[in-house]
């Protein structure tokens, strides 16, 4: 069987990024997204980036479960074996509190919290239990301190930490690697939304935060890698 790595969120910022480190190390990866053509146009710049790496696209949402399963399938009917997965999809709301709707509410948790648990759930269903697998689960130091407007966030990566801290004492002893990652503001498109204005001046390279979390993934096969926090100086 062939050993992949999963990223979600793998067209733009983070997990392009991301996807860039693992495949400088030599890893194959598949990339997922809910656009297609954004996924192609990604795949194609990472294959500009490294002549001959194993680059794949998926288009999947990971909060319909319908379409993880597709994914299973996938792995499965490839031969394809989860290495390691970057759980790095999701999405900012950024509110007051007093005009939250149920809708925004779906949208958030789906993005952060519903979709990151679908695809876990699906590796870990597919991946046989003598193999090693890492997850790297990308939160949010909004994960670690609450926000003014940020309340439903906040509460989504506040939900995505206790999936993340159950999960690995649930796996304790077996062959599962959690690791949780929690970094502070990228220059990013996550900030390109309706009604925010952010000075991104002072904010971090994406790519030097995925430097940092792809070295410590890959070092978690000789040390203990669980917690890690990144923030800006």
């Amino acid at each position: 069987m062939k050993k992949v790595t999963i990223i979600s969120g793998g067209a733009s910022g983070l997990g392009f990024e991301l996807a860039s480190g693992m495949l400088k190390a030599g890893k194959s990866v598949i990339i997922l997204g809910r656009d297609g053509e954004k996924l192609k146009t990604a795949a194609s710049k990472l294959r500009d980036l490294y002549h001959n790496c194993d680059i794949e696209t998926f288009r999947c949402n990971i909060g319909t479960e319908c379409e993880v399963k597709k994914l299973g399938d996938h792995l499965v009917s490839r031969q394809l074996v989860t290495e390691y997965l970057f759980n790095n999809a999701g999405m900012g709301l950024f509110v007051k509190a007093d005009s939250l709707t149920s809708a925004m509410i779906d949208r958030v948790f789906e993005a952060n919290l519903k979709g990151m648990i679908l695809l876990t759930t699906e590796i870990l269903r597919m991946t046989p239990q003598e193999e090693e697998l890492t997850i790297a689960n990308i939160m949010s130091t909004s994960a670690l301190i609450g926000r003014a407007e940020e309340t439903i966030y906040c509460a989504a990566k506040f939900g995505a930490r206790g999936f993340t801290e159950a999960l690995r004492a649930e796996l304790k002893g077996t062959k599962r690697n959690i690791i949780a990652v929690y970094p502070g503001g990228m220059r990013t498109d996550f900030w390109k939304m309706p009604g925010v204005e952010r000075n991104l001046s002072t904010f971090m390279d994406p790519a030097i935060v995925a430097e940092k979390i792809v070295n410590a993934v890959l070092l978690s096969d000789k040390t203990l890698v669980t917690d890690i926090t990144i923030n800006r100086r």
